[in-house]
C-alpha cells in the first residue's frame, strides 16, 4: 500500500506509449532532482521522502514540454530506483517502461548527431535499462532481465571506454563503479540462482574490481567476497572458497551482525564437505545458531539438519530440518528440505508426512527441461556479450598498434607502391585470362545447349511421333490389358526412363510413374482414367498433386 501511494505522487499527463521524443540532448534535468539523485546513493530512504514531497499529487511540478518531459521521466527513474532501494515493488512499470524508450530515443539522437557533450545521458538511459531488467526479475522472467542487465552493460562500456580502469574520482560523472558493481552484482546473483556458477564467478569478481574503483560501504564488499567464495563452495573448489570467505570476514568491520554468522556457518560447512569430521561442524553451527536472531536460525538449522541427512543419521537431521522448513522464507532451501524430509518420513514408514513433503517439493522444483532451455539462453546471452565486448577490445587494440606503426610503413612505402604496381598488373592480366576463360566456357555452353537443342529437335519429330503413334493404335485396339501393351511399347522407346524416374524421385509409386508417361503420350484425362481405372476427377487430382511433387514434364526433362 505504501509503495501504490508513493508511486501515485507523480500523475503529469502521460504521452501515448507511441510517441517519439524529440528532445534536445543537451536538455539538464532540475538542481532538485540532480540533488535527490546525489543523495539516493548513500541515502535512499530519505531521497525518496524528498521525491514524494518535491512531486505532488496536485502540484503543478510536471507537464509534456521539452524542458519538463525530461523533468519528469528523469524522476519516474528515480522513483523506481527509490522503490527499489527501500525494499517496494515496482509499482510504477508502466511509467518506467516510457522513461526507457525516451532516454533510448535521447541517446540515439546524440550518436546521429555525434553530440558528447551531456555525459549523463547515457548514464541515465543505463539506469533505466538496468532498473527495467529489476522489474522483469520480479516477475521471474529471467531471461527478459539478463537481456536488460547486458543492455546496461553495453551502453556504459561504448560511452565510457574507461570505466573498468579508471579511478571513480577520474570518470565524468560520480558512482559509475558503483553502477557497474550494482550490473555485475544482479548479474551474478541471476546466473547463481540457475546454478551457472562459471558466470556468477564471472560476473561477482567484475563487481569485486569496480568496488574496489569506489569503495563505499565495507560490509559491501564482504558481502561480495562471500558470494563470490559460494560459487566456489557450490563447485567444490574448497580451497578457493575458504580463501573468499576468509578474507570476507576480515574485511567486516565487527562481528555483530548475521553477515559474520553465516559466513562461519558456511566455513562450519565447508569443514564437513572437505572431510573434517561431522561433530566439530555442528558443534561451531549450533553456537552459531544460538547466537543468531531468530530470522536467520532457519538457515542455520538448514544447514545442521543437512549434514545429519548426508550422514544418514535422519533422527537428527529431522530435529533441525523440520523447524528450518516452517520458518524459512527462502522457497529454494525449503524446496531442498522439503525433499529431505520426504525421504527421511519415507523411511519411518510415516507416507502422509512424506506424500505432504513431496507434493511440497514437486511444487516448488521446475521442469527440468525448462530449466536447461532457460540456462541455455542465459548463456548464449552473456557468452555472445563477451564475445562482442572481446572483439570489440581487440579492434581497439588494433587501432593503437596501427597508429603506433604508422610511421613505420612510411619507410617502405616505395617498396610497397612497386609490389602494389606490379600486383596491379598481375591482376589485370589475371582478369584477362579469367576473362577469356569464362568467355570459351560460355561458348562451349552455347555449343552444347545448341546440340542438346537439335538433339531434343529430333526426339520429337522422329520418335515421339512414332511412339505416340504406336499407343494410340494400342489404346484403340480393342483388344485387353491395354495398361500394360502402352506401358511396353513405351519401355521399348525408352528402356531407361522408368529406372531415371524411380532414381530420381524415389518417392514415386508404379501408378503414379504409369501416369506421368500417359500424361507424356498426351492422353487425355478421361483416356488415362480408363487406363488406370479410376475417376476421371481421381486422375485430376493425381496430375496436380504430381505436378507439385516433380513438376510439369519430368519424363521430357529425362529424355
Amino acid at each position: 500500500m505504501v509503495a501504490v501511494c508513493l508511486a501515485a505522487c507523480i500523475r503529469p499527463t502521460d504521452p501515448p506509449v507511441e510517441t517519439r521524443f524529440i528532445v534536445s540532448p543537451q536538455i539538464v534535468a532540475s538542481p532538485k532532482l540532480l540533488q535527490i539523485d546525489s543523495l539516493m546513493w548513500h541515502h535512499p530512504d530519505s531521497a525518496l521522502i524528498q521525491l514524494v514531497y518535491y512531486f505532488k499529487p496536485n502540484g503543478d511540478t510536471i507537464t509534456i514540454s521539452s524542458r519538463k518531459e525530461y523533468d519528469q521521466r528523469y524522476a519516474y527513474l528515480l522513483l523506481a530506483e527509490l522503490l527499489f532501494k527501500n525494499g517496494y515493488p515496482q509499482t510504477c512499470r508502466e511509467n518506467l517502461l516510457r522513461t526507457v524508450d525516451y532516454f533510448d530515443s535521447l541517446l540515439a539522437v546524440e550518436i546521429c548527431e555525434a553530440n558528447t557533450r551531456d555525459v549523463s545521458l547515457p548514464f541515465l538511459a543505463a539506469r533505466a535499462h538496468y532498473m527495467k531488467g529489476v522489474g522483469y526479475e520480479e516477475q521471474d522472467s529471467v531471461v527478459s532481465a539478463c537481456t536488460e542487465y547486458i543492455h546496461a552493460l553495453e551502453i556504459m562500456e561504448n560511452h565510457f571506454p574507461n570505466v573498468e580502469t579508471c579511478h571513480g574520482a577520474s570518470l565524468p560523472i560520480a558512482h559509475i563503479p558503483r553502477f557497474m558493481m550494482l550490473i555485475y552484482c544482479r548479474l551474478g546473483d541471476l546466473f547463481s540462482d540457475q546454478y551457472m556458477q562459471d558466470l556468477a564467478l564471472v560476473c561477482f569478481k567484475k563487481a569485486l574490481c569496480f568496488y574496489r574503483l569506489e569503495p563505499v560501504i565495507p560490509t559491501d564488499y564482504s558481502n561480495l567476497l562471500h558470494f563470490t567464495g559460494l560459487q566456489y563452495d557450490k563447485m567444490q573448489q574448497w580451497d578457493s572458497a575458504l580463501h573468499y570467505y576468509d578474507e570476507a570476514l576480515r574485511q567486516l568491520p565487527d562481528t555483530n551482525n548475521s553477515l559474520f554468522r553465516v559466513l562461519m556457518s558456511n566455513k562450519a560447512n565447508l569443514n564437513y564437505a572437505s572431510g573434517k569430521g561431522i561433530e566439530p561442524a555442528v558443534s561451531d553451527l549450533k553456537r552459531i545458531a544460538t547466537q543468531s536472531y531468530s530470522s536467520e536460525k532457519p538457515y542455520h538449522f538448514f544447514l545442521i539438519g543437512q549434514i545429519y541427512y548426508d550422514a544418514s543419521q535422519h533422527d537428527s537431521a529431522l530435529v533441525y530440518l523440520a523447524p528450518a522448513f516452517e520458518q524459512s522464507e527462502d522457497v529454494e532451501i525449503k524446496s531442498l528440505i522439503a525433499k529431505y524430509l520426504h525421504e527421511i518420513y519415507q523411511n519411518k514408514s510415516d507416507t502422509l508426512k512424506a506424500a505432504q513433503y513431496a507434493i511440497y517439493h514437486a511444487e516448488h522444483t521446475e521442469d527440468e527441461r525448462v530449466s536447461k532451455a532457460r540456462v541455455s539462453q542465459l548463456n548464449e546471452l552473456f557468452q555472445h556479450y563477451l564475445r562482442e565486448k572481446r572483439e570489440k577490445s581487440l579492434f581497439m587494440e588494433r587501432q593503437k598498434v596501427q597508429r603506433r606503426n604508422l610511421w613505420i610503413g612510411l619507410g617502405i612505402a616505395f617498396l610497397l607502391m612497386m609490389l602494389g604496381f606490379w600486383y596491379a598488373l598481375n591482376h589485370k592480366h589475371r582478369k584477362q585470362q579469367e576473362a577469356a576463360l569464362q568467355e570459351e566456357k560460355l561458348q562451349q555452353q552455347e555449343a552444347f545447349n545448341q546440340q542438346l537443342q537439335e538433339a531434343q529437335t529430333a526426339l520429337k519429330e522422329k520418335e515421339f511421333e512414332a511412339v505416340l503413334k504406336q499407343v494410340k493404335e494400342l489404346y484403340a485396339d480393342k483388344q485387353g490389358q491395354k495398361r500394360e501393351r502402352i506401358i511396353g511399347a513405351f519401355k521399348a522407346a525408352y528402356p531407361e526412363v522408368y529406372d531415371k524416374l524411380k532414381s530420381k524421385y524415389t518417392d514415386l509409386t508404379q501408378q503414379e510413374c504409369d501416369l506421368l508417361v500417359f500424361n507424356f503420350l498426351r492422353f487425355r484425362i478421361k483416356e488415362e482414367a480408363v487406363l488406370l481405372g479410376l475417376s476421371p476427377n481421381t486422375v485430376t487430382k493425381y496430375r496436380s498433386d504430381l505436378s507439385k511433387k516433380v513438376g510439369k514434364d519430368p519424363i521430357f526433362d529425362l529424355l
